[in-house]
């Protein structure tokens, strides 16, 4: 029968520090993470020099950049104030809504929920959106 017994070091400034079996492991796997997570990034950032190498102007990607902020400002202003209207619409408006868009349902299924003929849910949603319209255009 063999009693070998392992021996777990790490290299701590040139000193080998004996350590468990566990210590070992985790360290392996972070340093094993933290290389695989450079290399990511290696890949994905975009250096000036592998801009110029692929002929693209760095002030493309840096405007490109910018209109993207731009667009995830105003889409979030816009959704500000969409929920401000909402919460002007009367309490059925508001339902028809809410079960139409936020929960999913169709025309068809509210209707049967509701009792309410499906024709008559369309002209409510209908006029419903045509005033969140004016009310997001003031």
């Amino acid at each position: 029968m063999d009693n070998h017994v392992e021996n777990y070091c790490l290299l701590v400034k040139g000193k080998r520090i004996p350590v468990t079996k566990e210590v070992y492991k985790a360290y392996y796997q972070c340093r094993d993470r933290e290389k695989y997570l450079d290399k990511l990034a290696e890949e994905n950032n975009i250096s000036l020099e592998g801009c110029n190498e692929k002929g693209i102007s760095v002030e493309y990607i840096i405007f490109a950049a910018t209109d993207s902020m731009e667009e995830r400002i105003i889409t979030e202003m816009l959704i500000v104030k969409l929920r401000q209207c909402i919460k002007m619409l009367d309490e059925s408006e508001r339902m028809v809504i809410a079960e139409l868009y936020l929960q999913g349902k169709s025309e068809r299924q509210l209707s049967k929920e509701t009792g309410i003929p499906s024709m008559t849910i369309h002209d409510r949603k209908t006029r419903i959106l045509k005033k969140l319209k004016k009310m997001m255009e003031k």
